[in-house]
């Protein structure tokens, strides 16, 4: 049994008039040894209370423990465990107060491990990269159940289902009673969506689709299905009659939370924007279309900051997990490059922010992560597994971070996690779930539906047109009138090259000057072509007009073997991670933009 959820590595730690230190700060990196296993230190220049959870040198783990991914929860209901990941594909679970390694889980692979909300010895879980079944997990002995059997309870359209999943990046609504899931046939074709209410254990709504998908999961309401497709990411209401357009161009390592007032928003950066934007989008408050609509205006955003007025930029991971301390999401960095000989701010750090206009910044920690040294034979897999990735609790007294401490390696990386007394952040009370969820989601009246609309009540009915039509999108861009039709044709080419030349890509990516020049233009010109080429795999063919995007393709998705997601790169052994790893998380998140030049120069617009 785990240690008294009250009792952890840094009781005592904190002074009672202890405040957080706040502001856009980037103070210098001071020399610090790693810290051993389980001993406390404090922070030198945010004065939070830091140790290492993992050591995988001693433990049973051959080359590194980590922490998933930033959308993936890893401490239970009640802090008395958490999950790290191994290389050799397995989840294990630790003690989170005594740190010690408990055992290894009976899930293996890309199972997609959730915690429950409320019972801390239930972890939910699906068949490695998806299957027909939802089924749960006892910690404490190892012993799986089933909690949903999907054969037989879809529409028709989905009677060849064999893989029901999120593609690794999706979660239940906080309260673990929607789940929405991307269902493929066994050759992963796409066949389209559903939400399933697992409280009455029936179907909530579903819509056919096809088409290439990066990532889908109900938000934290569970009022929405937000998917990330290569037409933009679109939020559907749970029966599926209405949406929203959140990104014409795909979010960046996203994820979706609750604000103070208990509605539901999306985080993410637009590196295509003219200031380099991080920003958030309050779903309930964005207007929605029919399902059937073949155009919608972006939704409004709110910039919670912009990077490129520092003359820099930064790939960053959001986490927005802590839903017991609604609007704040955790944000960490990596990768900061600068045009003007500078780190910025935001340089390698993991940052507590509120999620509003003008919002207060924590940072909390620097991560001292080093990117693998090329010269040591590492490769784009290892600097994968050495991203920060942090995550946090539910109520934002923990947050975990990988980190390989400046070493230059990609294999000695472990997790480090921050402990915040709980009055740090203020606030912090759960908002109510919903009673129901909306027959439309946002914040329109209900629609009139016709014989054509997804009913809930009946899944069997007709489904409305799929979603692989046409979709004509606004994209933001008043001086880049043609941006769409380069954007499609750019993306077929580098799409061509990187199938043909991958190694070659690779191999002169790794040997190009990174920072001796003052403008960083070795550094801009690879960050461009790295994510240019890695996101071509999933762009759809070129458009034949300058504004309308194509109907999706399903490329990737229809392939005969699983597609590869950074989930499925992450359960390969490490000899082979470097093959398996998947080019749009191992490269920089996005192209960026010159910060104050030509509107229209270097904006390569991607999609996930």
């Amino acid at each position: 049994m785990p240690g008294d959820s009250q009792a952890a590595t840094c009781d005592g730690f904190y002074s009672p008039g202890f405040t957080l230190t706040e502001g856009k700060l980037n103070p210098a990196t001071p020399a610090l040894a790693k810290p051993a296993k389980g001993v406390r230190i404090q922070e030198p220049n945010f004065k939070t209370c830091l140790f290492r959870a993992t050591d995988h040198r001693t433990e049973p783990s051959s080359y590194y423990l980590r922490n998933d991914y930033s959308r993936r929860q890893a401490f239970n209901a009640n802090n008395t465990y958490f999950l790290a990941y191994s290389n050799d594909g397995s989840w294990r679970l630790y003690d989170a107060n005594t740190l010690k390694q408990l055992r290894v889980l009976t899930p293996g692979g890309d199972a997609e491990p959730q915690w429950h909300p409320t019972d801390p010895n239930t972890l939910y879980y699906l068949p490695t990269t998806g299957g027909t079944k939802l089924l749960k997990l006892d910690v404490r002995n190892n012993q799986s159940s089933t909690v949903i059997d999907f054969v037989g309870k879809l529409p028709t359209w989905a009677n060849s289902a064999t893989h029901i999943w999120t593609r690794s990046e999706g979660a239940p609504s906080a309260n673990g009673r929607y789940w929405g899931f991307l269902v493929y046939d066994n050759s992963w074709n796409m066949l389209g969506y559903i939400v399933w209410d697992l409280q009455q254990n029936k179907l909530v709504g579903s819509r056919q689709a096809s088409g290439s998908v990066d990532n889908g999961s109900v938000s934290a309401s569970g009022r929405w299905f937000v998917v990330s497709a290569d037409n933009g990411v679109w939020a559907w209401s749970a029966d599926f009659s209405r949406k929203i357009l959140i990104d014409s161009m795909g979010g960046v390592h996203s994820d979706l939370g609750l604000l103070a007032n208990g509605n539901d928003f999306f985080a993410s950066a637009d590196y295509q924007s003219d200031g380099g934007d991080v920003y958030f989008v309050n779903l309930d408050t964005c207007p929605t279309v029919p399902a059937s609509a073949t155009s919608a205006s972006r939704c409004p955003r709110t910039v919670l900051f912009s990077m490129y007025p520092t003359g820099a930029w930064a790939t960053l991971h959001f986490s927005a997990k802590a839903y017991d301390k609604p609007g704040w999401l955790l944000l960490s960095t990596y990768d900061s490059q600068s045009n003007r000989g500078s780190v910025p701010w935001f340089d390698n750090k993991v940052m507590a922010i509120e999620v509003k206009a003008s919002p207060k910044i924590y940072p909390l920690a620097f991560t001292r992560r080093v990117a693998p040294a090329s010269e040591q034979g590492q490769t784009g897999a290892d600097a994968y597994w050495t991203e920060p990735h942090g995550t946090v609790n539910r109520d934002f007294t923990r947050v975990s971070f990988n980190s390989n401490w400046g070493n230059s390696s990609g294999a000695d990386i472990d997790i480090y996690t921050i402990q915040l007394p709980a009055y740090a952040l203020g606030g912090g009370t759960t908002p109510p779930p919903p009673t129901r969820v909306p027959s439309t989601g946002g914040n329109l009246p209900p629609e009139q539906k016709g014989g054509s609309s997804v009913a809930a009540s009946n899944p069997a009915a007709a489904l409305p047109a799929s979603s692989g039509s046409t979709e004509t999108v606004s994209i933001g861009c008043v001086l880049c009138a043609h941006l769409d039709q380069a954007r499609s044709t750019m993306s077929a080419f580098a799409s061509y090259m990187w199938r043909h030349a991958k190694p070659l890509l690779r191999s002169a990516a790794n040997v190009l000057d990174f920072g001796s020049d003052a403008d960083a233009t070795p550094a801009r010109a690879v960050h461009a072509a790295r994510a240019t080429a890695a996101t071509a795999l999933r762009q759809p063919e070129p458009a034949s007009t300058p504004v309308t995007l194509a109907a999706p393709k399903a490329d990737m998705e229809t392939t005969t073997t699983a597609p590869t997601t950074r989930e499925t790169r992450a359960r390969a052994p490490a000899a082979a991670a470097a093959g398996a790893c998947d080019a749009s998380d191992r490269a920089v998140a996005s192209t960026p933009r010159e910060p104050a030049d030509d509107k229209c120069r270097a904006r390569i617009a991607t999609t996930p």
